[in-house]
């Protein structure tokens, strides 16, 4: 099929095909598949709230990579034909790793409301006040009414983590609650046990209405990434001067589980189904998109054949489906791809086989566990060795930070050259190893009231039992690679027992 078309054309647009593909796989987030009841879902909601003036607040839940931010960008993409977004609505974009604080969330707010000027020196005694000040400057007309405001909150978890105050939650549910103004409230998170960690006040305020996003079950993981693979690395045909631009009707009906000759084929001439990447994201990359409708059909015909040549080989079908037993995270699955993307050049312009495999074992590998381990301090890693040497004397039987710290401290007594470390530092290294789960705690059984509960509910730290999470090749391997490590421990670990 590929040997049909002369090579040389490619060759020459090659740059240019690999500039469209990356856009299309890093920067198009507004294209969104599936999940047809929960994008509804979202859809209502939002457009009652600029259409109506209701007030609403959800949380979105999934794991990282389902599609949770693509959803919303979609939505509110459709909605701009539909409604006057611009007019209608503000919309504020927040992430929980970036406003930390009350303050610096509020700053954005501002800003992103666009009432710097409104604001200037005023000093408010409380966040509420600040926020009712917003409000009111967004109020017009002879009824006072306010526009309409989208709060998306990303990285919900982290807005109400225990260790800060719940403000700016409290007051954004308690405007929804109130309808003091027309607001919808829409929080973004993996994480399912989200309403455990909300004080009682923001509680009360929350509509308590969750919208769960899950991989897929209608296909297999396999088959939805070979779909994946042709609609991002396809290069639509409506870019080449015959067709002018024109793109055909979109067909109806469901995609089946099982990609065959026949249907690829079709998707060739499909623009719908490959998924061209919209004028919208062309302006916020800041790219002129007429640049891309200089390719000539025979180029393109030639590359959607060598992508469809993929998806039957068997090498690539064997290590997309090890990497379905990993994971399913389509934004590791698009990062994939840009690496393999980005090794096109003049002299190899087509998808090396040999080099998609490798790319993804370099990223599902063992090397991660590995790299995990080197990431250790000296300390960390020295205690992980002595837990490691401490079940291989007892048979496998989990340890408390007593009992390592017991094997370490022999350790260090044997070898004068190792710089003592005070118990305290020990003990929060120790901690660290939980955190990353290089370690795990051992869980009980023991209570026939809460058989799910770990030894960390009525044990002091100290005495808590742990197990190694890590594989002994995988510690072997970080020992052997690192180039920091002292000679001491690496003879430790190879050699000695004590």
């Amino acid at each position: 099929m590929c040997e049909t078309y002369d090579t040389e054309p490619l060759a020459l647009k090659i740059k240019l095909i690999r500039k469209y593909l990356k856009i299309k796989i890093l920067e198009d987030n507004v294209q969104f598949q599936d999940h047809e009841i929960e994008r509804n879902h979202v859809h209502d909601l939002i457009k009652r709230v600029i259409s109506h003036g209701e007030s609403h607040s959800a949380l979105i839940i999934g794991p990282r990579g389902c599609g949770k931010t693509t959803l919303i960008n979609t939505v509110l993409e459709q909605l701009e034909s539909e409604l006057d977004l611009e007019s209608d609505c503000l919309i504020v974009k927040l992430n929980g790793l970036l406003h930390q604080d009350d303050k610096i969330a509020l700053k954005s707010i501002t800003a992103q409301m666009q009432l710097e000027n409104a604001v200037g020196d005023r000093v408010f005694g409380t966040f509420a006040e600040n926020l009712s000040f917003l409000l009111s400057c967004l109020q017009s007309g002879a009824d006072r009414s306010c526009k309409s405001m989208i709060f998306i909150l990303e990285e919900f978890d982290l807005f109400c983590h225990s260790g800060r105050t719940q403000t700016l939650l409290y007051n954004l549910f308690d405007i929804t609650h109130n309808k003091q103004a027309p607001m919808c409230v829409l929080g973004i998170t993996n994480r399912l046990d989200v309403m455990e960690m909300l004080e009682k006040r923001v509680k009360s305020r929350f509509s308590h209405r969750h919208i769960f996003l899950f991989p897929n079950d209608n296909i297999k993981p396999v088959d939805n990434y070979k779909v994946r693979l042709i609609q991002l690395l396809s290069v639509p045909l409506s870019l080449t001067r015959k067709c002018g631009g024109t793109t055909k009707k979109k067909r109806g009906g469901r995609r089946k589980s099982v990609v065959t000759e026949e249907e690829m084929d079709v998707e060739l001439n499909d623009d719908t189904i490959q998924y061209a990447v919209p004028a919208k994201v062309f302006t916020r990359c800041k790219v002129d998109p007429k640049q891309f409708q200089e390719f000539d059909e025979n180029s393109l015909v030639y590359w959607n054949s060598h992508i469809l040549s993929l998806v039957e080989n068997k090498d690539i079908a064997n290590a997309l489906e090890k990497l379905c037993y990993f994971t399913v995270n389509e934004q590791i699955f698009r990062n994939i791809l840009f690496q393999v993307v980005s090794r096109l050049n003049e002299t190899s312009p087509h998808i090396d086989v040999a080099g998609f495999v490798t790319t993804i074992d370099n990223t599902v590998g063992q090397e991660h566990r590995v790299k995990v381990l080197q990431s250790l301090s000296i300390l960390e890693l020295s205690l992980v060795i002595a837990m490691k040497q401490g079940m291989d004397i007892f048979d496998g039987q989990p340890m408390n930070f007593e009992m390592v710290l017991h094997r370490y401290k022999k350790f260090v007594d044997k070898n004068s050259s190792t710089q003592t470390v005070p118990r305290p530092v020990i003990l929060k290294a120790f901690e660290h190893l939980q955190e990353l789960e290089v370690i795990m705690p051992v869980r009980s059984t023991d209570s026939i009231y809460n058989t799910g509960d770990t030894t960390t509910s009525g044990v002091q730290k100290e005495y808590k039992l742990y197990t190694l999470a890590v594989p002994e090749y995988d510690l072997k391997e970080a020992v052997k690679t690192s180039k920091s490590l002292p000679t001491e421990i690496t003879f430790w670990f190879n050699n000695e027992i004590f």
